[in-house]
Formats: structure tokens, sequence, C-alpha cells
């Protein structure tokens, strides 16, 4: 027990930062998403997920841990603490597996414990931590996978095949590589953006044989069994593969949709910096200021510069599956950029949230650097600096966040639930503020879409949340759905793009209450606006 404790201390400390204050930012539009579409029966929620841009794996884990625990907000996002507090767990185990040093491994697992890019999510009802931790799961996995094929491997070159301990490794090999594939199959079925860290990881295995085998060869001039030195890691990747065919259909159909209607802003100079430095320290910032882009500049260059001298310092060849996983989705949004720009395009699957599965492992790959200086009062004096760095980004967040005067979503709902008489109408544009009220709403009255001239969902962009709403759910003519004498309620937002609605001439406005937000940034608010008809 005592030498668990400090890792028991960090797990501690990472449970205790993700609970705090989680309950009081209001949920919004994402996690809405998620809750109003595992209420649907199980057929149709897989019909509607068909009609989204995201796999089913996080909503089929959240529908029965709903059964448990309930639909609750402190519930729903209980599961993404539960897998923001395993990734600390799952970091400690992939870097003292990798790299054979356990105060390298605590100090990963608690740098992934403080680090604000992290526990921003965990108050958060979606897959991005459950994605972290499988992520570094399927690395771990690996690592140990590899470790028990290499030592079988020269054991039996050998000539000492079916000693006990021989069968023993095998044995240990082929559950690590179970435990590699069902990782695997979890993180392709949770996040698309995963494919890249999947890729990098199976791309990884390949390698390590190649270089493993050829280095064997060359020093006993063994060249026996070609492909079958492979067969355990293809026959992994080769399930994989196939466990992903009976949802390829939609995914091609998810995906031609996308390329329809997209919605992601493109790439700018400014993407991969202000990522470097979220994943560092998370702290606000605004790229339009002059300061801040040579703060961006500054970090960019030294996580280059750590990540450089991590490969050349580190021994361990598992150093190359860090790199890869923290490298590949950035490859990969690159090369996407790329084909959309050869295409006449300005279209991008860049977002900073999705780079919080290469997060974990860029955490790693700094504790390991940081542990690797020889001089042991600048790695100390570096590491605190970090730690207090990181405590100072997670403070200014919740000063930012000002929970207790920012009530969101849920401010309006408690006004609305007060106010609103069961003959009055309620009306909601954009939809990005639509589903997270539905969830919220206590009233007798149904919220309906404002659409602005639209009049069927399939003519609605894919990202309105079109999967989940129906005909019904729209009103594209304010004028035809109300009489002189309605009181309406119109919710609206200054976020996502939106304005005011525009009214018919003949309402006039009672009152108007502003309810700031805290997701997904501290500077957007909800209005609700009272109309009287005449």
């Amino acid at each position: 027990m005592k030498k668990y404790f400090p890792l028991i201390l960090i797990l501690i400390l990472g449970t205790i930062l993700r609970f705090y204050h989680n309950t009081l930012v209001s949920l919004w539009h994402d996690e809405a998403f998620s809750v109003l579409m595992i209420r649907y029966p199980w057929h149709e929620m897989f019909y509607r997920l068909g009609l989204d841009v995201h796999p089913p794996g996080y909503y089929i884990l959240l529908r029965f841990w709903v059964y448990i625990f309930g639909g609750g907000l402190l519930a729903l996002r209980s599961l993404s603490v539960l897998f923001g507090v395993g990734t600390i767990w799952a970091g400690f185990l992939l870097t003292k597996e990798a790299f054979k040093n356990e105060k390298a491994a605590l100090w990963a697992a608690l740098f992934i414990a403080i680090n604000p890019f992290q526990l921003k999510y965990v108050i958060e009802a979606r897959m991005y931590t459950m994605g972290a931790f499988f992520a570094l799961l399927a690395g771990y996995f690996l690592v140990k996978a590899l470790h028990y094929y290499t030592i079988s491997y020269d054991s039996e070159k050998l000539n000492m095949p079916n000693l006990p301990n021989s069968v023993k490794l095998k044995k240990l090999m082929w559950w690590s590589y179970v435990g590699f594939t069902l990782s695997m199959i979890v993180i392709i079925y949770t996040h698309y953006y995963l494919f890249f860290t999947a890729a990098a990881l199976g791309f990884y295995g390949l390698l390590y044989l190649f270089f493993h085998h050829s280095t064997s060869a060359k020093a006993t001039g063994d060249r026996q069994g070609g492909w079958k030195k492979y067969l355990p890691m293809l026959s992994s990747l080769a399930v994989i593969a196939i466990s992903f065919l009976p949802w390829l259909k939609t995914f091609l159909f998810q995906l031609g949709q996308v390329d329809q209607n997209y919605w992601i802003p493109p790439m700018d100079r400014w993407s991969i910096p202000a990522t470097f430095w979220d994943m560092l320290l998370s702290f606000a910032r605004d790229t339009t200021k002059g300061t801040t882009q040579i703060i961006l500049l500054v970090i960019t260059l030294f996580s280059f510069y750590f990540l450089y001298r991590f490969v050349k310092k580190t021994e361990s060849f598992h150093k190359w599956l860090v790199v890869f996983a923290v490298a590949a989705p950035f490859a990969g949004a690159l090369l996407f950029a790329l084909l959309s720009k050869l295409k006449g395009s300005n279209s991008s699957v860049f977002l900073d949230r999705y780079f919080l599965f290469a997060s974990v492992y860029f955490s790693i790959a700094l504790a390991v650097w940081l542990k690797e200086i020889s001089l042991k009062w600048l790695s100390v004096s570096l590491f605190l600096i970090y730690v207090a760095l990181n405590f100072s980004a997670y403070i200014n967040f919740w000063q930012r966040a000002d929970v207790y005067n920012r009530p969101g979503m849920a401010g309006v709902a408690k006004f609305l639930q007060a106010n609103v008489e069961p003959q009055n109408k309620i009306y909601i544009n954009p939809s990005s503020i639509f589903f997270n009220y539905e969830y919220y709403n206590k009233t007798p009255v149904k919220p309906l879409f404002y659409t602005k001239g639209i009049a069927h969902v399939k003519d609605v962009p894919h990202y309105y949340g079109t999967a989940l709403l129906t005909d019904a759910d729209l009103v594209p003519d304010l004028k035809t759905v109300t009489r002189p004498g309605d009181t309406v309620w119109i919710i609206w937002t200054n976020g996502f793009y939106s304005s005011k609605p525009e009214v018919p001439l003949n309402w006039t406005q009672v009152d108007e209450r502003e309810f700031p937000e805290v997701q997904p940034t501290p500077n957007i608010s909800n209005y609700v606006t009272e109309y009287k008809v005449n």
C-alpha cells in the first residue's frame, strides 16, 4: 500500500479537481444532444445516430450508465469524471511500462491530473475523456504485448520454445493483444478523430517488430520466420478492421453528409500553435493580439524542442509510440486540409477538443523529458514551475467562468418555469440552444425551433442537430403560429454567430432577461425576451 501511496494521492487530487464546480456549469448543446439521443428506443437511437457525425460507442455506454445512475447532471458528467480519473491511472501504467521509470510515471500521472485542458472536458457529458482513457489503455496493452513477444521470440531463437516460462509469456502476450484489440475497437467506435491515434498505434506496433527483427537478424544471422513474426500484430489489426465493418456503411454516409454541409472553421496559421498552448497549459488566449501571438510562437518552439530532446535523450524505443500518438492527429488534420484545398474547399477537421486524445501522450513526453534532465535541480525546478502554472491556469479558468453569476440555460429554464403559463408559446433560435433548453424544460409548453423559413428537417444543415429533429419541432414563420393576445417567449443567444431574431411588427416587447453561459465559452449569453402579440 505504501508503494502506491503517491499514485493514490494523485488520483484523489485528480478526482477532487474534476468534481469541483462540475454541476454548477449549465449543460450546453453538445451534452444535451448526448442526453436526448439516448432517450429514444434502441433501434431508433441507432437510426438517428446514423444521421449524425459520430460513432455510437459513447452513446451506448452512456445509456447503460443512465440506467444505473439516472439522468441528472451529476450522474451524466460522472461518466466523464470516471474516465478522466481513469486517464490518470492509464497514463501512469503506460509510462511505467514503456520507460521503466516509476518517478516519470508519477510525474506523467500528475501532469494529466492537473492539466486544465483535461479538466475542461470532464464537465461535459461527451466522449472526449472516454477516448483519451482508451487511447492510453491501447498504448499500454500494445507495449506489454510487444514486451512479452520480444522475450518469447528471443527464447525460441535459443531453441527453448516450450519451457514453462515461455508458455506463460505467450499467454501473457496474447492476453495483452486482446486488451490492445478491444481498446482499439472502443476508440474507433468512440470518435472518428481517434482513427488517427489508432493508425499511429498500429503503425508503431509494426515498426517496432520490424526493427526488433532487423536488429536480431544482424546480431545472430537468424532470418527465419518471415511474416509469421508479425502474425499476432497483424491478427489484432485484422480483428480491429473487421469489427468496424458493421458500421462502415453508416460511416461512409456520415462522411458524405459532412462533405456537403461543413461547419468547422478552416485552419489558419495559429491553429496548431494555439493547440500546443491548450495541451501545455490551456490559459485563455486571443490569437488576434500581438502579445498572444508571440507567446504562441514561443510555446510552439518549446513544444518542438522538448519533443526533440525527449526523442534524443530517451533510450526506450517506445518513445516513438508517444511521438506518433502526438503527431498523428496533427498530420491527419493537415492532410485533410490539403486535400480540401486541392478540391477548392476550405473544409477542416481541426478543433482543439479533438486533440484531447493526443494531449495525454504530450503530457507523458513532457514528464519523461523532465525526468531525463541530468541536472536534478533543473529537472525539479522545471517540474515545480510547470505544476504551479497548471494550478494557476486552473484557477484562472474558474475565475473567468464566474459560475455563480453565469447560470446559463439552467437559469433560463428556472426563470421560464416560474413565469410561463400553459397557453404561452416558446420559440428558440438558433438550434445550438434548442436541445439544452429541452433538457431543462419543466414548463407545460413544448418549445419549438424557429427556422426562419425552413419547413422541413431535410432542408436543415446536419450540424443543426437534425438527427434529433422532426418537422413538428420546426416553426418557419412566426406570423402563422400566433394570434392577437398571445404571450410569446423567444429564447436566443449572442453566440454561435447568432443574434436576436426579428419578430412580426405586431409583437410588443414586454421584458428581456440575460443569462450568461460558461460553456462553450464564457463570453456567450442566452436571452429570454417576452412579447405580447397585438
